[in-house]
C-alpha cells in the first residue's frame, strides 16, 4: 500500500472504520500479547500484532483480518533477548497505520502507558471471537485444564477478569500462584478441566489449525474452523 501524498494518507485513513470483527479482535489481542502505541510524532495510535516466528500463521491471519489498515506487509524481526544478551529472538510481526480507531481503544485500555484491565471489562469481553483470540495469545495447556498467561495484570484486575469470564460465558476460573518477580507475587488465570471444554465448545469456530495444541484434549489431527 503506497501513497502518493500526506493528503492521498489522510483522506484514505478518514474512509476506515473497524468492523465488529476487527473490534472483537482487538479486545482479545489486548488482553493476550498485543498492543497499542504511538509510532513517531503521531497523536493517534496504532495497533501492533507481535508473535514468535512459531505462530506465523497467527500472525498472518490476523493480518488478513486488519489489511486495508496495514501498509506494510508483516516482516520477520530479530531481538536480543531480555534474560540473557547472548540469546536472540525470533518474530513476525505488523502494525496497522496510526488511526483515532485505535486511540479510542489505548484510553480504554491503558493508563499512563501501561495496559490495564478496564474495570468495566464485563461489557466489553462479549464475544466468542475475542474469547479465542484472548486464548491463542495467551493459553496454554496443564494436564486436562489451561492457563490464561495474566501475569502482567494486577491481581484485583485478574479478579475482575474471573467474574467476567464467568458471567459472560459460564467459565469457572481460579487465581493460581505463578512465580515472583522482584519479590511481588505474580498470578495467572487457571481455568478449570470442565470449563476448559466450554471454552472450546465456545471458541472452536474461531480457532486456528496450528493453535489446536493448546487445548489437552482436542486430536491432533482434529480440523478446526478459521474465522472469516
Amino acid at each position: 500500500m503506497a501513497f502518493s501524498s500526506v493528503r492521498e494518507l489522510r483522506e484514505y485513513k478518514e474512509s476506515l472504520k473497524l468492523n465488529m470483527i476487527q473490534r472483537d479482535i482487538i479486545v482479545g489481542s489486548l488482553l493476550g500479547d498485543g498492543n497499542l502505541r504511538f509510532v513517531g510524532r503521531s497523536k493517534e495510535a496504532s495497533f501492533v500484532v507481535d508473535h514468535s516466528i512459531k505462530q506465523k500463521d497467527y500472525v498472518l491471519w490476523k493480518y488478513e483480518m486488519f489489511r486495508e489498515w496495514v501498509a506494510t506487509k508483516p516482516k520477520t524481526l530479530t531481538r536480543i533477548y531480555h534474560k540473557d544478551p547472548r540469546r536472540s529472538l525470533l518474530s513476525f510481526r505488523f502494525q496497522t497505520l496510526s488511526h483515532s480507531e485505535f486511540t479510542f481503544w489505548y484510553e480504554m485500555f491503558y493508563r499512563k502507558d501501561i495496559k490495564i484491565i478496564p474495570s468495566d471489562i464485563r461489557k466489553i469481553l462479549v464475544s466468542p471471537l475475542s474469547l479465542a483470540v484472548w486464548f491463542m495469545d495467551d493459553g496454554n495447556k496443564n494436564h486436562n485444564a489451561v492457563f490464561l498467561n495474566t501475569q502482567q495484570f494486577s491481581r484485583i484486575e485478574q479478579e475482575c477478569l474471573i467474574e467476567c469470564l464467568y458471567e459472560n460465558f459460564g467459565l469457572e476460573c481460579t487465581l493460581n500462584k505463578h512465580s515472583t518477580s522482584k519479590g511481588k507475587q505474580l498470578y495467572r488465570v487457571r481455568v478449570d478441566t470442565k470449563s476448559t471444554k466450554m471454552l472450546y465448545e465456545l471458541a472452536k469456530e474461531y480457532l486456528l489449525p496450528s493453535m489446536r495444541y493448546k487445548i489437552p484434549f482436542v486430536p491432533v489431527t482434529t480440523l478446526l474452523g478459521r474465522a472469516g
